[in-house]
């Protein structure tokens, strides 16, 4: 095909078809240039939004926002550009009062082909993250006043929505984690509930209580073994008491005579009527005998509150009175078994007759002591058996308490850790309010454009004379290969397959010949005629 055209061809065929070519250019560039010319005025207002770093270092509060600039511009794009924003934008400033029919789809649509957000961005190893410094916002249309009002209620929306959207998205964090540190909160509650009613329903068994259980159990062993000691010396003393009676008995002495008076009473009553003499002098010396061997009123006194003190005792024991109201029964007891005990002493350094009677209240006294401490010892060994089972049962509880208080400390972990993020998260809330974060702010506002932004008017008509020649070109050559012609020395080369001896060139008749060709014909004869006058004159 290269060879088959060459320039020389190009230019025949131009020349044969000049009309082909000139007659879409005269159609097609004054068509061009009027609708160049008739294409509306189209004004750009543009003002740039500043991506602002966090002024508190992030080491000191991290800001709970961790998208991009790039992302969250993207994001706040589409919110701000919704159907229902973009048309109280258009209704707000009238952009579409000249056209009713528009359905609210088609004035959204329009009104986003208007606006165009641009990124400003560096390279990475100067600004971390994504790159972006800032981004542009710009409006077109036909009014450079409304360019300038919608372009500018735009950039105002992306801060309000930028504002809002970091606000309400540190609120939300610090929502959840005031949410789940309540939840866990309740479970740390829970859970020191069943601690505490466990250590209160196993009080007696808590590990933290064995050391004190052991001394306890030891001390109560001691004590146990004292008390024996004690009732086996009582033992001993109140034996030795009772011999001393019995041998007091068999030597004489009051009790002997008044056995030996019964006796005799008994024998003469046998014999005698009661009104015998000697029956009334035997019942006169009994009497004497009784009365000689009576007590004191004293000691009569002492023995029955001692008495009484003990059967209190039994009482308050039967019915399982508290260990206070026992306690104060065993100190009158004591009280009791002291006064009589005193008050023998006393008669027996008053030189009065103690007698039997008060070797047995001196009996009475240490059965009184070997009661107490038989009634102690009692004691001493359930309290024993208690601490044994309390012991026993410590390893169990202990096992028990040990599951119990992983689970709370691994739970209050869990909690307190919440915390830590709740307050870090209200502090990065305090953050995104003060507007101290990462934030959007103007760097330059739209202003009110002066020329026009489009269209491009001396472009547009360079383009339009293009495209008129690239028509006409067209034209020429397809009618060119729709008439066919020889098109010149390599036309004919190809079609022969050899070269030709001699080319003459075409000669174009008068009537070949355009009226502009004609014309320019005869004025370049007339220049060479005046030329080749000039000598001769």
């Amino acid at each position: 095909m290269n060879e088959e055209f060459s320039l020389e061809d190009a230019l025949i065929i131009l020349r044969r078809r000049i009309w082909y070519f000139i007659a879409p250019i005269l159609i097609i560039a004054p068509i061009g240039f009027v609708i160049v010319m008739t294409l509306p005025k189209k004004y750009e207002a543009r003002g740039t939004i500043l991506v602002e770093s966090q002024q508190i270092p992030e080491n000191l509060i991290r800001s709970t926002i961790n998208a991009y600039a790039q992302e969250r511009i993207q994001t706040i794009r589409q919110r701000v550009m919704t159907l229902n924003r973009v048309n109280e934008v258009a209704t707000k400033y009238n952009v579409f009062v000249d056209q009713p029919r528009l359905s609210d789809s088609e004035r959204a649509q329009r009104m986003r082909q208007r606006v165009n957000v641009s990124l400003i961005t560096v390279e990475r190893g100067v600004r971390s993250g994504d790159g972006t410094i800032a981004f542009t916002v710009s409006y077109q249309d036909t009014d450079p006043q409304r360019a300038y009002l919608v372009a500018n209620e735009f950039m105002t929306l992306f801060l309000a929505e930028d504002l809002r959207t970091r606000t309400a998205g540190a609120s939300n964090t610090t929502e959840f984690f005031q949410r789940e540190a309540d939840k866990l909160q309740n479970e740390v509650a829970r859970t020191e509930q069943r601690i505490s009613k466990f250590k209160s329903d196993n009080a007696d068994s808590l590990p933290e209580h064995l050391d004190m259980h052991l001394n306890m159990l030891e001390r109560a062993n001691q004590e146990l073994a004292s008390i024996q000691r004690m009732n086996d010396q009582l033992e001993e003393e109140k034996q030795f008491l009772a011999s001393q009676i019995a041998a007091g008995g068999q030597a004489g002495g009051l009790p002997a005579r008044l056995a030996s008076l019964e006796t005799e009473l008994a024998r003469l009553r046998s014999l005698y009527t009661d009104d015998y003499p000697e029956i009334r002098a035997t019942r006169s010396e009994i009497a004497e005998v009784k009365r000689q061997m009576a007590p004191s009123p004293a000691l009569q006194r002492l023995r029955d509150e001692l008495a009484d003190a003990e059967d209190a005792i039994d009482a308050l024991e039967r019915a399982s009175a508290d260990m206070q109201a026992i306690s104060e029964a065993e100190v009158k007891v004591e009280f009791a078994r002291q006064a009589l005990s005193d008050e023998i002493t006393a008669q027996s350094r008053n030189g009065a007759d103690a007698s039997n009677f008060q070797t047995e209240g001196r009996i009475a006294i240490i059965d009184n002591r070997i009661r107490m401490n038989s009634r102690r010892e009692n004691t001493l060994r359930a309290r024993i058996g208690d601490l044994q089972a309390r012991i026993e049962a410590t390893p169990a509880i202990e096992r028990q308490l040990a599951a119990l208080t992983r689970d709370y400390d691994s739970m209050d972990a869990q909690y307190q850790e919440l915390r830590n993020k709740q307050q870090s998260a209200a502090l990065a809330e305090s953050l995104e309010v003060n507007q101290q974060a990462e934030k959007f702010s103007i760097l330059e506002p739209a202003t009110r454009p002066h020329s026009p932004s489009s269209p491009d008017r001396p472009k547009l008509i360079v383009l339009a004379l293009f495209a008129a020649c690239a028509a006409g070109g067209a034209c020429a050559v397809l009618a060119e290969l729709f008439f066919a012609a020889l098109r010149g020395r390599s036309h004919i080369t190809s079609i022969m397959g050899d070269h030709p001896m001699a080319v003459v060139p075409y000669i174009q008749s008068d009537d070949e010949v355009s009226l502009p060709a004609r014309l320019f014909r005869r004025l370049r004869r007339a220049g060479r005629g005046r030329k080749a006058l000039a000598p001769a004159e």
